[in-house]
């Protein structure tokens, strides 16, 4: 398993906000101090937000933990079973995670002015967590090497990619924790196009940011990784290609939320609302996201949520056979 550790400190202040658990509201000028905000995304986009958070906001402290989803989860779980964690802001690809959070009375009903902005689908648990930005896991290919733009999940077995095809491990990337709870589950698929999969020899390494430079280098012809980062590597003017699958690509929510742990849920709270605003949205799809404030246009042939065909995922699944999925995909895919 490889692990990604980054520990940021930046400054940052906030001005008022609403803070609402339950009823409750908290003064404006009751907003000041330090959070902690645990999260996968990549460090260099946080920086980037953290910082423009701060030159908004100057004087107040958001310290950035980060680690790639499964070790992050792993280790916020033993710190909540433990009694207490530092995290003030969460943040990262585990829906069923956040589902769990949620049922235990671990996140905080907030309500951030820019939720007024945010579909109702992308609001969770009444309030206890939005989504900032829509990401897919897809599939992408190079250019140089595939002739024949792929449609589907299926040409991943294609004989004519054996041991040219890359993936992300699930011990790594939350994204294909969701992969495997969804695609296992859907009938046209099953766990048959794992199998059949791993029989073609593909590489599961890493993270989905590897796996499109891998594509974009010609390391792989073929590969499963996120929408915005084969994007990402076509705006580099790399020979990369993607297509969402016609049976349906694998949607990645990414919620944020406050925990109810949090000393400052007044500063978590806002840093949220930033992420929310214009300002943020901006910033995120200058990385190459999907906004979900509907203030923002999405980017020029971007296709719209409604337009991309989705599988369904079943989180309450995922979080209930979490290890045994990931225990029957090591034996599939060799992995120890």
């Amino acid at each position: 398993m490889q692990r990604f550790f980054g520990l940021l400190v930046f400054a940052t202040v906030c001005t008022g906000v609403l803070f609402a658990a339950g009823t409750e509201e908290v003064e404006p000028d009751a907003v000041g101090g330090t959070i902690t905000l645990y999260t996968s995304e990549t460090s260099s986009d946080v920086e980037g937000y953290v910082r423009q958070f701060e030159l908004s906001n100057p004087g107040t402290t958001v310290e950035v933990f980060r680690l790639g989803t499964t070790e992050l989860v792993a280790r916020l779980l033993t710190e909540l079973e433990a009694g207490a964690t530092p995290a003030d802001v969460v943040w990262f690809a585990d829906m069923a995670l956040f589902e769990r959070l949620a049922a235990d009375g671990d996140l905080l009903v907030v309500d951030p002015p820019e939720a007024a902005n945010i579909p109702e689908n992308y609001v969770y648990f009444g309030g206890m967590a939005y989504e900032a930005r829509l990401i897919y896991q897809i599939i992408a290919y190079n250019t140089n090497v595939v002739q024949d733009p792929p449609t589907g999940w299926w040409d991943l077995t294609d004989q004519r990619y054996k041991g040219a095809v890359g993936s992300a491990s699930p011990f790594v990337s939350g994204a294909t924790v969701t992969q495997v709870a969804t695609v296992s589950q859907d009938e046209r698929l099953e766990w048959n196009f794992y199998e059949t999969f791993a029989a073609n020899d593909p590489v599961v390494t890493g993270g989905n940011g590897g796996i499109a430079r891998g594509v974009a280098s010609g390391e792989y012809a073929i590969g499963l990784t996120i929408d915005f980062m084969a994007r990402s590597q076509i705006e580099q003017g790399a020979p990369v290609g993607y297509i969402y699958q016609q049976e349906g690509a694998v949607y990645v929510p990414t919620p944020i939320g406050v925990l109810a742990s949090s000393d400052n849920p007044e500063l978590a709270t806002t840093f949220i609302d930033y992420l929310l605003s214009v300002e943020g949205q901006l910033q995120l799809q200058a990385n190459g996201y999907m906004p979900v404030n509907t203030n923002i246009a999405l980017p020029e042939g971007v296709p719209t949520a409604a337009e991309i065909p989705v599988l369904t995922t079943d989180w309450e699944y995922l979080a209930e056979h979490r290890e045994a999925l990931l225990d029957r995909y090591a034996e599939l895919f060799g992995i120890d």
